[in-house]
């Protein structure tokens, strides 16, 4: 036995799990829900709302396979209690008052999810907000959500405030604790909070040990070393061990759940539960974050749950997922969601496309190998615009940026920035996209085949493409169309034999094409010789890994993934671009690409980058430089640096002379304090007007 499985199984059997069992503990156990049915009287209240929304209209299509019979049917409505202490009220889709809980479950939900964190205040009780959720709160929610039928999952997040896979805050009062005490603190919360559950009289059903831990948890002592992995994940290993060992003392019916975000990527998933299963950890489900605009696609989505399914023998869960009905505002909003994540995420902004979403997703679920395909958790569906009921308060974004709360007088309490991708208006009342699980369940409603209604075409802002002749690229073979599910889906484009010609030498063309046999469109053809290789990061694979030609030549801290790809919102261009951020210490990175073989010439060096200001998170320099055989000519970006609202700032070094057969670099190097973050996207090396 070597030293570190030694020191693994050491640590377990001072929790009680016998050595001798490890290689038991990774048994599948069958998974199976029950969930109750018991008649219960609707609980109205006297108010009324009488705000109009097409319940009848909805369309929503039956899934092409049947779901398992205990197919969870949940929602994570953690807001709930912040949002009616002050003063928000729920309507039926009859503008009736009525408890929420009920109007949940009598629309198809039969499974509440909960985040659970330590003490979301500060030393003076100065809240956190986002729910503020406290074991009392919590407790006061699952009872009203298990009075109406609905089972129950505990989300342990083993923080104070958010965790999520860029910040993994250790408790305040853990963060004194050695590192060796660390997993009996967390069996020891884990029980005792389950415990409370217990004597309340809730019946937990399933259990989440940590949230979203693609990179670790309680920091600083559970990240994931990525220069070295099999040392951290044998620490995360016990940890995990810890929480799962509690679960199944005080609810040895429960099942327990492993949760990552980033729900597109394979790559990631793959690396994680086989390192679990190596080292033994005996959990039952798998929970992946996928939101459409953020992480990537549903085929994406689909190739990682089977693929994890397959390797691991156990079911998943859409842990995660939302989309939005409006982008409105209102004063108490901060919308999240906007115009600009609908084309990346493949619906409209509607309450039908919030339907198409989730009955896609439940579709997907559906044709996983052996009904593995567990169940989907609608996030926040209940979390109204209404004053005190934020995201975070000056503490709390204090605790979210630096993971102490001596940082409060630097912000302002928070808004609302989930409302608009509620399953409620504004005002509290039913959307007709509430009805979706329910209808599903019972076999859908306006059933039809899904009809392409027209290209996604603005003649007078037409579409534009960057066609790059040095990587042989040409014109695409799909362009989306909008359908009467207010979906975008790709449908193939014939284009004309004039604009397949055109495209085949340098200059900007307008191309003509035929979509899906009945739409004329035209597109700009931008056409250039980029002798940048994956200029877009659009060509890295599925994991947020940086691979080849793009390299990582150093960073700081060591180990650390301060550097990586980025598929959420902030990209210029395409799904994916480079990102920097690291919450603990002040960080360093350089990442570059070599080029051989370019023409001798004269040439221009464009990119752009994103961040914040310099008096919001401070960049000591952010530098874009080019290499010709050993020279060096940079961009100094430092003093340029914009801030989010003003998007993309352009770098760029001009009139670049390159000799024949020269070996030349291109990258962009930076350092900042903890907490800072940039984005960069779209190189270009191209030869100069």
């Amino acid at each position: 036995m070597n030293k570190k499985l030694f020191s693994f199984v050491s640590v377990l059997s001072l929790l009680g799990i016998a050595a001798t069992s490890l290689s038991a503990c990774n048994s599948t156990r069958e998974v199976k829900f029950n969930y109750s049915e018991t008649p219960y009287e609707d609980i109205l209240g006297s108010k009324t709302n009488n705000e109009a929304h097409n319940y009848d209209a909805l369309k929503v299509n039956p899934t092409d396979t049947p779901l398992r019979e205990d197919f969870a049917y949940g929602v994570d409505a953690s807001m709930v209690y912040e949002v009616e202490k002050n003063g928000g009220v729920y309507y039926n889709q009859a503008g009736q008052e009525q408890d929420v809980f009920q109007i949940l479950n009598q629309n198809g939900v039969n499974f509440l999810r909960l985040r659970l964190w330590n003490q979301p205040s500060d030393r003076y009780g100065r809240e956190y907000g986002g729910g503020n959720n406290t074991v009392e709160v919590d407790i006061e929610l699952a009872k009203r959500a298990q009075a109406a039928n609905m089972n129950i999952m505990i989300d342990f997040h083993y923080s104070d405030f958010w965790a999520d896979p860029d910040k993994q805050w250790i408790p305040k009062d853990w963060g004194s604790a050695r590192k060796e005490e660390v997993p009996n603190l967390l069996y020891e919360f884990t029980r005792d909070t389950l415990q409370q559950f217990k004597d309340a009289g809730v019946n937990v059903n399933a259990v989440q040990v940590g949230n979203e831990i693609n990179n670790g948890l309680v920091d600083q002592y559970g990240k994931i070393n990525w220069s070295d992995s099999s040392s951290s994940f044998d620490y995360i290993a016990e940890l995990l061990s810890a929480g799962i060992k509690a679960s199944n003392e005080i609810f040895p019916d429960a099942y327990t759940m492993i949760h990552l975000a980033n729900g597109g990527n394979a790559d990631e998933f793959e690396t994680f539960f086989t390192n679990l299963d190596a080292r033994g950890v005996n959990y039952d489900i798998i929970g992946a974050s996928f939101y459409p605009y953020l992480s990537g696609t549903i085929e994406n989505l689909e190739k990682c749950l089977n693929n994890i399914v397959e390797i691991t023998n156990k079911p998943v869960i859409i842990a995660e997922t939302s989309w939005g009905f409006t982008t409105d505002y209102n004063e108490y909003t901060a919308n999240q969601f906007d115009e600009s994540d609908a084309e990346t995420g493949g619906y409209l902004i509607s309450e039908q496309a919030q339907a198409t979403m989730i009955r896609d997703l439940i579709n997907l679920l559906a044709n996983i190998p052996n009904q593995m395909g567990l169940g989907i958790f609608y996030w926040e569906p209940a979390w109204l615009p209404v004053e005190g009921a934020s995201w975070a308060t000056a503490s709390g974004q204090s605790y979210a940026y630096h993971g102490d709360d001596l940082h409060r007088n630097n912000y302002e309490d928070g808004l609302n920035s989930w409302a608009n991708q509620g399953l409620f208006s504004y005002s509290g009342k039913a959307l007709s996209s509430i009805q979706t699980y329910k209808l599903i369940k019972e076999g859908g409603q306006n059933v039809s085949e899904e009809t392409s209604l027209r290209a996604d075409y603005d003649a007078s802002n037409p579409k534009t493409v960057t066609i790059n002749l040095a990587a042989n690229e040409t014109l695409p073979s799909t362009y989306p169309v909008i359908t009467d599910f207010d979906a975008y889906r790709d449908r193939e484009v014939i284009w004309s034999e004039e604009s397949i010609s055109a495209v085949a030498n340098k200059g900007t063309y307008t191309v003509e094409g035929i979509v899906d046999g009945q739409f004329e469109i035209t597109m700009i053809a931008y056409c250039i010789e980029n002798y940048v290789v994956d200029p877009g990061f659009e060509n890295q694979g599925e994991s947020d890994s940086i691979v080849s030609p793009w390299n990582i030549r150093s960073s700081t801290p060591s180990g650390e993934k301060v550097v990586k790809l980025d598929r959420k919102s902030d990209t210029r261009s395409g799904t994916t671009d480079l990102n920097w951020y690291y919450a603990s210490a002040s960080f360093t990175f350089d990442v570059y690409q070599t080029i051989n073989n370019m023409p001798a010439g004269t040439y221009d060096l464009r990119t752009y980058v994103l961040t914040p200001t310099q008096s919001q998170f401070k960049h000591d320099y952010l530098i874009i430089y080019i290499v010709i055989n050993g020279v060096t000519t940079e961009c100094d970006m430092t003093d340029k640096l914009a801030g989010w609202s003003a998007g993309y700032q352009e770098a760029s070094i001009l009139n670049i002379n390159i000799p024949a057969n020269a070996t030349v670099e291109i990258g962009i190097k930076g350092s900042a304090v903890a907490g800072a973050w940039g984005h960069n996207d779209d190189w270009e090396l191209v030869q100069a007007a």
